[in-house]
C-alpha cells in the first residue's frame, strides 16, 4: 500500500511538473510576442530623418534681425525617404531665428540660432520638421566644370530599425558646368567648413568673436531633419 502511495504521489508531482513548464513556456512566449508586437510598432512610428543639404535664399546678420524673424533656404539635392517618399530638389526649408545678437562689452561673442520648421515642395505640398544645423560652408560660385563624381542625388534615413539607420550622405546638386569655389558639404559634414571665425555651437547657434555672424546668400548647410 505505501509502495503504491508512493508511486501515485510521484505521478501526481510529476503531472504538476509539466503544467507549470507548460504555463512557464505560455507566458515567454507571450513575453516575446509582445516584445515583437512593441518593436514593430515603434518601427512604425519611426520619422523619417537624415542630413538635408540646402542653401540659404537671402543673406542673414545677426546684427539686423530678431528672435522669430523668418529664415528660409533651398533644398539642393533630390532627397529619397526609406518609405518611399520624394522631396525634390528646390523645395523650400521655412525656419525663424531663435537668436540673434552682436557683440558688445556684456557679450563676448556674437550669436544668430537658426531652426527650421517647414519644408514646402514646388508643387505646393507642405510638411512641419525639425531642423537644425549640423554643418555650414560658403557659398559655391564658380563656371568651371564639376569635378567628377561630385554631383548625385541624396538620401534620407527614414523606417529603418526605430528611425535610427543611416544612408548615404546627400550631396549638394549643382547645376552641370558649374564647380565648387570652396568647400562642399556633405551628409558626414559637421559643423563650421570653410568660413573664418564661425563656429557652430549647441542648439543650433553659430557664435563668432566679429561683431556680428553674417550668412551670405547662397551660404551651404546641412540641416538635420526629422519629419513629423
Amino acid at each position: 500500500m505505501n509502495r503504491l502511495a508512493g508511486k501515485l504521489f510521484l505521478a501526481v508531482l510529476t503531472a504538476l511538473f509539466c503544467v507549470g513548464r507548460g504555463a512557464s513556456f505560455a507566458t515567454a512566449n507571450q513575453g516575446s510576442a509582445q516584445t515583437a508586437a512593441l518593436a514593430a510598432a515603434q518601427a512604425a512610428d519611426a520619422k523619417p530623418h537624415g542630413p538635408m543639404p540646402a542653401e540659404l535664399t537671402k543673406s542673414l546678420d545677426s546684427k539686423k534681425l530678431k528672435e522669430g524673424d523668418s529664415v528660409s533656404a533651398k533644398v539642393t539635392a533630390e532627397l529619397h525617404m526609406r518609405d518611399g517618399g520624394v522631396i525634390p530638389r528646390g523645395s523650400i526649408l521655412t525656419g525663424h531665428v531663435t537668436e540673434a545678437k552682436a557683440k558688445s562689452k556684456g557679450d563676448p561673442q556674437a550669436a544668430l540660432g537658426i531652426v527650421f520648421d517647414k519644408i514646402t515642395t514646388p508643387d505646393g505640398k507642405q510638411m512641419n520638421v525639425k531642423g537644425v544645423l549640423q554643418a555650414v560652408g560658403p557659398s559655391l560660385h564658380s563656371n568651371e566644370p564639376a569635378p567628377s563624381g561630385s554631383i548625385g542625388p541624396g538620401m534620407m534615413a527614414g523606417h529603418e530599425g526605430a528611425g535610427t539607420g543611416t544612408t548615404p550622405p546627400p550631396m549638394p546638386n549643382m547645376n552641370q558646368g558649374s564647380q565648387p569655389s570652396g568647400p562642399m558639404l556633405n551628409g558626414q559634414s559637421k559643423g563650421v567648413i570653410g568660413i573664418h571665425n564661425l563656429e557652430l555651437g549647441e542648439n543650433s547657434v553659430l557664435l563668432s568673436t566679429g561683431k556680428e555672424v553674417r550668412l551670405d546668400s547662397g551660404t551651404q548647410m546641412i540641416v538635420l531633419v526629422e519629419i513629423e
